[in-house]
């Protein structure tokens, strides 16, 4: 995970998501207030929520 503050996020927005998109790379974007947040790419998130979907699937079949 590659950390990039919020002015140079905003600077280079095209390449930053781009590599995201295409190359995988997960940013977080610094911000000022210290409400930071994550880009990932869409696949990356919906693998994110499917393994986490999955995990709780597994925990509920245990109960």
């Amino acid at each position: 995970m590659e950390a990039v503050p919020s002015g140079s996020f905003l600077e280079e927005f095209t390449l930053i998501a781009d590599r995201a998109a295409e190359e995988g790379e997960t940013f977080l974007i610094e911000r000022k207030n210290g409400k930071d947040v994550v880009l990932l790419s869409l696949d990356a998130y919906n693998a994110l929520r499917r393994s986490l979907y999955e995990a709780r699937s597994a925990q509920d079949c245990h109960d």
